[in-house]
């Protein structure tokens, strides 16, 4: 079953579905999980049900709309009434298609949404608060504030959670400790864990699961992605309930080069020269710009990521409990050929993998791509070069 096209959110959807029809909705929450996974969708078509005339409830009430108490509505009964009417003005302004391959943004008076620009590391306060001349007369929380234009909630998103700064983190504490009247605050990222205690104090928190195989397959069918159910399944068998690796899949370049990439890794001995050099002609291959290169370069160091932890759990656990995990299938013969040409260590897989969440890191800090993408691959040459336990 999936509310309103949406699949795998259907406990969600009743928790939020049942308090609004009691009129107890909270102000502001944070809905964390996997990348790809439905997160932001269900975000934008809850926007659009809590912003329909229909659904608005003012105050406390425990009685639906036909005068049947919540109290013995049943969980169907109660998704089905969650649903934006499609003729109001409102429903009429927000424009949301859930099967779309790319979200074009809604036009909605009263929706607000902010994501980190792809040229930036963090969320700019600016966004947030205005500019430094004329703080909160602009930016997300200045514009909740503000009195809705067609009289009822007001629902703002702000994607991109796990990169707001401590500054950012803070100028929203007021905002999410009391959200005004009728407005709902929803934060989107990928782990509580990302967030400052502060935040998550303040929110309440959903965690998204991934999606099942099955999911994944008929979203690439509805969307016309794939040619047929076969090419859906297959894709989302090693897809591990994301939407994310399942279009990674489909890009040719990148699976072209996913194969290059763990051929390399799995190589012994390992050329950490040879596959920097591909790595920057892969990256660069983006164009000039660095927000189509930086996405490259962490799409690379995911991947890479998911080898060595497949390495890791082959060593301590023979990876069967793991299968559904994203790209575990496509890393798995790659680390068995580099496992069975050499007896690895346990603590060797954990350097290498530290090794690459701090690549990603630097990353996330705007630091000079070449740079990262060699300093990184020399360590991991280094760790291979010394004895199986090579940082203790």
């Amino acid at each position: 079953m999936a509310w309103q096209g949406v699949f795998g959110i259907e406990e969600i959807a009743l928790q939020f579905a049942r308090a609004n029809a009691r009129g107890r909705l909270g102000g502001s929450f944070l809905f964390v999980g996997p990348q790809g996974i439905g997160k932001r969708v269900f975000a934008f078509q809850l926007a659009k049900t809590l912003l329909c005339r229909r659904q608005f409830v003012e105050s406390g009430s425990p009685i639906l709309r036909d005068g049947e108490s919540v109290e013995f509505a049943s969980n169907e009964e109660l998704l089905a009434r969650f649903q934006p009417c499609g003729e109001c003005d409102s429903c009429k302004q927000f424009d949301f298609d859930v099967a779309a391959t790319e979200v074009v943004m809604p036009t909605h008076p009263d929706f607000i949404y902010v994501r980190k620009p792809a040229e930036r590391s963090f969320i700019p306060i600016e966004l947030l608060i205005g500019e430094r001349e004329a703080r909160m007369q602009s930016g997300f929380c200045a514009e909740l504030r503000r009195t809705t234009f067609l009289g009822g909630r007001r629902v703002a998103i702000l994607d991109d959670a796990d990169y707001l700064n401590e500054e950012g983190a803070n100028a929203l504490l007021k905002t999410l400790e009391e959200p005004p009247k009728n407005t709902i605050v929803i934060l989107v990222g990928t782990s509580a864990t990302k967030q400052l205690p502060t935040i998550r104090s303040r929110c309440q928190i959903f965690r998204f699961a991934p999606l099942t195989s099955a999911n994944v397959a008929d979203v690439l069918l509805t969307q016309e992605a794939v040619g047929s159910p076969e090419e859906a399944e297959a894709i989302a068998r090693n897809s591990g309930g994301s939407m994310t690796e399942a279009y990674r899949a489909l890009n040719p370049d990148f699976s072209q080069f996913l194969h290059t990439l763990l051929t390399e890794l799995s190589r012994t001995p390992f050329n950490a020269v040879q596959l920097a050099a591909k790595v920057c002609e892969y990256v660069d291959a983006g164009g000039k710009e660095g927000s189509v290169r930086r996405p490259r370069l962490q799409h690379i160091l995911l991947s890479a990521l998911v080898y060595f932890r497949t390495m890791y759990r082959e060593l301590v656990a023979d990876g069967a409990r793991f299968d559904s995990e994203p790209g575990f299938a496509t890393a798995r013969p790659f680390a068995r050929r580099a496992l069975n040409a050499r007896e690895h260590s346990p603590e060797y897989v954990l350097a290498c993998e530290e090794r690459t969440l701090e690549a990603l890191e630097q990353i996330d800090r705007n630091a000079n791509l070449p740079f990262v993408v060699e300093a990184w691959l020399y360590d991991l040459g280094e760790y291979r070069r010394r004895d199986r336990r090579p940082l203790f």
